[in-house]
């Protein structure tokens, strides 16, 4: 055991600094991936390369600058020559120089942290002079010195870039704009990468509110999120913008868009190699086999080549393979270079570079109900309830609900159908604007939203954690022959209700940073919503129960809690495609009152969150609390007109139903009373759960009109899904 100690001790800090290397080639190849992917263990991996790598680098520094009292000057003189990779190494790799956003409001420390590391490497080369063969190596350090420096330099300014307080012009605007148009036009993939680099001032104004942001390069052409039809490509459209994004946040990509920023990146490259060159030549002489071991050679080549080779992949994966450069170099006729640009480049569009997934938690992971397609997390969680329950441990559920929020997540992917459901309803938010047209009916829905009128504003996690159960339990009721026979659009709906669902419950219950995301300000207890919502016996159901015991114990629950919403199988088809259409408005509402776009720059990051892309979304409509067209769920009375500046957007407006008492008889069978809403939400008259009529005195009738999600109301009022 004395020996390896000893082993160690002497080759120690060869083993740090090739340490410090490999931490740089996995940062450089994983840096990326945490845009695209939600995978915790891949986030968490990358979060411990990219603090130990600097840890590793400056403890590197510090034992080298300790080198008269450890005796590593007269054993191994080599790794002094080490010191300027340290600082290159410190300089980060160009995939990635933040891990989160606060790291890039910390810029100022990063630079106090150069000046000292900086200083304590020149002490560290000073020092190893003293020894007389040593000096050789003086000028090859010094060209590494230079290398160093620019690499730490560029990190710091890519850090300051990236901390939203710069504010930047374009790096160019073209010269040639009639010869791009034509190049473009007629392609979609190109005429998407074009556009996205010429709406990316738009982009960064939405996100950072600066005015010189504003300035385009170029001209827009006809595929503008706001008016373009496809929603396919408006999808890929804001997958490349928040792309862009994302590299001038986290990457440093923003230096290599500029002449200077690539000249200096030359000067580094070319300093590294004819410091290679002369140490190959100093290797030649006998005296150098002489006073360094072979193994302190071969470590100086391996961090040599190793650095060049990451240089010269960094050159077309992050130079070569951006946009800009592509766009740039069509602009200045350099045609060759151009297509190899491209040839990278489209990539961009050729596969999502976010997530495409959303966070699921359901009521159901809650309960500890489990199905056979759960996750390994989610099995860890049920031997965790199984165990506290044997030993008598009480209130299991609530105790691990921390446990449970973190492990019994899972994602699903988002699929254009949604994607086409959100974008409609935006621009149906948008252009109704005074209110003039039929809103959409919904005459087996409007009851029970009536019934949450009073808590929806003022409570609306709590309303969303209602309106979640109800879904889960009108799901679970539905089965699985009434299911086949519905039409495809009906079971299309069923699937977005669910993902929708469980996924706001995701924002609101399980995501660390949702409640600004949701501008949400009042304190949320999931577990005392749950016992608020259900009855006593079923948010203590043993865990030996069933699923299908814990669903039928919870559905009687709902049922006799919310007598107004449509149980009735005969309409079941038509409820679930009006419970889809809540779901996207209210998914609307909650992406148009975020107003921390830090949170959405965070959460590109961390795979992507739909909620930025609906709120980007919306942004570009002109629509949401970050434009002057505040969107809010209904109606109030000082709101302004409609006409007025700024305007006021609602998701659910204040109409008169226009459903005939004997259609509604129809329906539920039976029309006895009338519910009247007043404008200061108090219920003015009786309620019977049909639809309320246009009352006296002021009065005014709520209809819901939460829209059809899905497309669009049909001739007889009821949704569609095409």
């Amino acid at each position: 055991m004395g020996s390896l100690v000893a082993l160690y001790n002497e080759w120690q800090i060869q083993l740090i600094v090739l340490l410090s290397f490999i931490l740089q080639v996995l940062l450089f190849f994983t840096g990326s991936l945490r845009q695209g992917s939600t995978n915790g263990l891949l986030r968490g991996s990358i979060w411990l390369a990219y603090l130990g790598a600097d840890m590793v680098a400056i403890y590197a520094l510090g034992y080298l600058s300790r080198h008269q009292d450890n005796g590593t000057l007269e054993t191994h003189p080599l790794v002094f020559f080490w010191a300027p990779f340290l600082l290159i190494h410190l300089g980060g790799q160009d995939t990635i120089t933040a891990f989160s956003i606060e790291d890039n409001k910390l810029w100022l420390r990063h630079l106090l942290n150069m000046i000292l590391e900086v200083s304590l490497a020149l002490y560290v080369v000073w020092k190893s002079t003293s020894l007389r063969n040593n000096v050789e190596l003086l000028v090859p350090a010094l060209l590494l010195f230079v290398s160093g420096i620019i690499k730490y330099v560029e990190r710091t300014m890519a850090l300051k870039y990236g901390s939203q307080n710069e504010d930047r012009n374009p790096a160019f605007i073209l010269d040639n704009q009639q010869r791009i148009l034509r190049l473009v036009r007629g392609d979609v993939n190109h005429e998407l990468v074009y556009n996205a680099l010429v709406l990316d001032g738009r982009v960064r104004h939405q996100y950072f509110h600066r005015r010189s942001a504003r300035h385009s390069i170029g001209e827009i052409l006809s595929m503008d999120p706001a008016k373009h039809d496809d929603c396919g490509l408006v999808a890929k459209l804001l997958d490349a913008q928040l792309s862009l994004l994302y590299n001038d946040i986290y990457t440093k990509a923003p230096l290599l868009r500029s002449k200077s920023g690539i000249l200096v990146r030359c000067i580094s490259q070319v300093s590294t190699v004819v410091a290679l060159v002369i140490f190959a030549v100093l290797g030649q002489k006998q005296s150098a086999s002489r006073l360094y071991s072979r193994a302190d050679i071969f470590i100086t080549y391996i961090l040599f080549i190793g650095g060049i080779l990451l240089e010269i992949c960094a050159v077309f994966t992050v130079l070569m393979a951006s946009p800009w450069t592509w766009l740039w170099l069509e602009d200045r006729r350099y045609c060759r270079l151009a297509r190899i640009s491209w040839s990278l480049a489209r990539l961009l569009v050729r596969r999502p570079l976010w997530s495409g997934k959303i966070g699921q938690y359901s009521y159901v992971n809650y309960m500890g109900i489990q199905d056979e397609s759960a996750t390994l997390s989610q099995k860890v969680v049920s031997l965790m309830r199984k165990t506290a329950t044997a030993i008598g441990v009480k209130d299991v559920r609530n105790k691990l609900f921390w446990v449970s929020k973190r492990l019994d997540c899972k994602y699903e992917t988002v699929d254009d159908k949604l994607m086409e459901c959100v974008l409609r309803e935006i621009r149906t938010i948008r252009t109704d604007t005074n209110n003039h047209q039929q809103p959409r009916q919904y005459p087996h829905m409007t009851p029970f939203l009536q019934s949450l009128q009073l808590t929806i504003e003022e409570e609306f996690p709590f309303t969303l954690c209602q309106l979640h159960i109800v879904t889960v339990v009108l799901l679970a009721s539905t089965s699985a022959d009434d299911m086949k026979s519905y039409s495809a659009d009906t079971i299309e709906a069923a699937q977005m209700c669910r993902k929708l669902s469980n996924y706001m419950m995701y924002l609101i219950t399980a995501h660390p940073d949702s409640a600004s995301l949701l501008h949400i300000t009042s304190v949320f207890n999931f577990e005392l919503t749950l016992d608020m919502v259900l009855r006593a016996d079923t948010t203590t159901t043993s865990s030996r129960k069933k699923k299908d015991e814990i669903l039928r114990e919870t559905e009687d629950s709902i049922k006799a809690n919310y007598p107004h919403f449509p149980w009735s199988m005969e309409f079941r088809e038509e409820v679930i495609m009006e419970l889809a259409g809540i779901w996207v408005r209210l998914l609307i509402y909650a992406a148009g009152k975020s107003r921390t776009t830090e949170l959405h720059t965070a959460m590109l990051a961390r795979g992507g969150e739909l909620l930025t892309f609906v709120w980007l979304l919306m942004a570009q409509h002109s629509l949401g609390d970050v434009t002057y067209s505040r969107i809010e769920l209904t109606p109030r009375p000082d709101d302004p007109a409609a006409t007025d500046f700024p305007a006021v957007r609602y998701v659910f407006h204040r109409h008169e139903t226009g459903v005939a008492e004997h259609d509604v008889a129809a329906r539920h069978g039976e029309v006895d009373g009338r519910g009247d809403v007043g404008l200061d939400g108090e219920v003015a008259a009786r309620v019977d759960g049909v639809t309320p009529e246009l009352a006296g005195d002021g009065a005014a009738e709520i209809v819901m009109d939460v829209g059809d999600a899905t497309t669009g109301a049909g001739d007889d009022g009821h949704l569609s899904v095409s």
